[in-house]
């Protein structure tokens, strides 16, 4: 985590790791506080789901920054930026054992680009997009992005993006207030 306080630069998410035996709302909250220097009570955390509007799953947010987690073996991770940011954490022995390139791969990746590396991009993709896996993998070309390895507990790869805030795009994490 950041220790000079505030939120990270534009591109640049905050990354923080935590014990999975917590609660991911609670260690989200707590490294949000953090950056912006406020009790962790005073952050408000959540989720919304964008295919049916539910707040009981779907994308988490913050009030204050824009956030991601992903949760894989005893590990969960944590990103916080002023833009829609992604993170994935996984397990590479999961990978193998469910790896199929069709279901991954757009024809113009890389060839032989690693597995468990392709899968933690693109979910961190589709994660900082808002959609989840909701959209396919395919349509997701790894050159279109500038995604970012993270230094992964053994076993695992872990993989962030920060989107960049286009013009006219209310910046806001927190979602609007429903009526």
């Amino acid at each position: 985590m950041s220790s000079s306080g505030g939120l990270p630069g534009d591109g640049v998410a905050d990354i923080a790791w935590h014990p999975r035996t917590g609660d991911a709302d609670e260690a989200l909250a707590r490294h949000v506080a953090a950056l912006l220097g406020v009790d962790a009570g005073g952050v408000r955390v959540g989720r919304l789901c964008p295919r049916c509007g539910s707040d009981a799953h779907g994308r988490p947010w913050a009030t204050g920054a824009h956030v991601s987690l992903s949760r894989a073996g005893d590990h969960l991770v944590t990103a916080v930026a002023t833009s829609p940011v992604g993170v994935d954490i996984e397990v590479v022995a999961d990978v193998e054992a469910r790896w199929d390139p069709g279901l991954v791969l757009h024809p113009d990746d890389p060839p032989g680009v690693e597995a468990t590396w392709a899968w933690a991009a693109k979910e961190a993709i589709l994660k900082a997009r808002g959609t989840g896996l909701d959209v396919a993998m395919t349509s997701v070309r790894l050159a279109d992005h500038d995604v970012r390895e993270l230094d992964a507990p053994v076993g695992s790869v872990a993989a962030v993006v920060v989107l960049p805030v286009r013009p006219g795009v209310r910046a806001s994490a927190a979602p609007a207030a429903r009526r």
